[in-house]
């Protein structure tokens, strides 16, 4: 199993399955499981240039395991706060410190407050031995696999290449396909110092995780809500031009300006690629009436009001206003929906902001908090409903 999977995106979704991965206990555990039984390690996190880009270390004994600093930090512009994690493993706890702002955070191991069903680097697809090479002093297997990662509701398949010695139950080294490299180094065996595998004093206590690392999730999602509402804003101007525009017209149009200046092969590619990109903009709808096939899967709450409605291939996008909290937002679709047959990927609140997801085959459901899109009306608060999966 692999504790240093990176997701290097920008937003917050990214940086929840990111920080879901690195901290929650499962995919540690595995460090318990190895022929080595304690041992100390620096997990360094390298660019695809060789350059390093941070280093995080790892302690390990048969009962405690501690994380200082997050494995790839660095390879995200999200700054990440000085962190360590604590796991024992005979007490089902993990227990996780801020050290810049003094919090600490306490929960069973297994406990993932940003979605339920995240799954450690073990749903391997495919493999193939590549030789033999060795990492840190250590003989290892160099494989390429193929791994599917579930997080908050979300999969991710990655391809990478990966160094597995039999004495460790992780690999001492992962190269993702974009070339930037996890490493195990300097690995010394043995009992790490029992001060460093204790319970610190001094923190103050907190009531989730997020609230430990200091994370302003309004201020993020925000920024991230604006840069969705300029990409929705994209979306509608060109939906709206050509669903007005003649496509023979105007793909007749293009291919007489392209002229000689390509040869046949690569105009045909052209036209190609343009001929789907402006399918895809005749099939987006906006306006009344766009998301009415999400209410055929999804109820909609009583005395909210639908605002913008949004449909492109396989999503669909309404936002709502509403008089209550969005707890109360998120519990009426956590019952409702469970009751037809979602499965709850996870809920997040902080500070009236947040996101629940749900799944039902191969659909899925989030609802978000929302800054007012327009909607006529006096609401106190705005959410956003999106359905997204195959045929929608």
């Amino acid at each position: 199993m692999n504790v240093q999977i990176r997701l290097k995106t920008h937003t917050i979704a990214a940086v929840v399955i990111m920080l879901t991965l690195v901290l929650t206990a499962s995919p540690a555990f595995c460090l318990f499981g190895g022929k080595v039984k304690a041992f100390s390690a620096d997990n360094v996190s390298i660019d695809p240039d060789g350059k390093v880009i941070s280093t995080a270390k790892i302690y390990v004994s048969e009962k405690v395991m501690r994380f200082d600093g997050l494995p790839g930090a660095g390879m995200s512009d999200v700054p990440m706060p000085d962190l360590s994690m604590l796991v024992f493993k005979n007490q089902d706890k993990m227990v996780l410190y801020n050290h810049d702002k003094k919090l600490v955070y306490e929960g069973p191991a297994e406990d993932n407050e940003f979605g339920a069903g995240s799954k450690a680097l073990d749903n391997i697809e495919s493999e193939k031995v590549l030789g033999k090479e060795k990492v840190s002093g250590y003989d290892c297997v160099k494989k390429e696999v193929t791994v599917s990662v579930g997080a908050g509701g979300y999969t991710f398949k990655n391809k990478m290449v990966v160094w597995e010695s039999d004495k460790f139950e992780f690999p001492l080294r992962t190269q993702d396909e974009d070339g930037s490299i996890s490493e195990m180094r300097n690995i010394k065996e043995g009992e790490p110092p029992k001060k460093l595998m204790r319970l610190m004093p001094g923190y103050k206590k907190v009531d989730s995780m997020m609230a430990a690392m200091g994370m302003d999730l309004g201020a993020m999602m925000g920024q991230q809500g604006e840069q969705r509402r300029s990409r929705t804003r994209d979306q509608r101007t060109g939906g709206q031009d050509m669903q007005n525009m003649d496509v023979n017209q105007m793909m007749a149009a293009m291919n007489q300006a392209m002229g000689d200046n390509m040869d046949p092969e690569q105009k045909k590619q052209f036209m190609q690629m343009m001929g789907q990109a402006m399918n895809q903009a005749q099939q987006t709808q906006e306006g009344p009436g766009a998301a009415g096939q999400l209410w055929q899967s999804i109820p909609q709450r009583p005395g909210d009001t639908i605002g913008p409605e949004l449909k492109t291939p396989n999503v669909i996008n309404v936002t709502l206003g509403s008089n209550s909290a969005l707890k109360e937002v998120f519990n009426f679709y956590q019952t409702q929906l469970s009751a037809k047959g979602w499965t709850d990927k996870g809920m997040f609140l902080q500070g009236g902001e947040g996101f629940l997801n749900m799944t039902r085959g191969e659909q899925m459901v989030t609802i978000s908090s929302s800054d007012d899109p327009g909607i006529e009306g006096s609401y106190k608060y705005f959410y956003t409903i999106q359905l997204r999966g195959p045929g929608i």
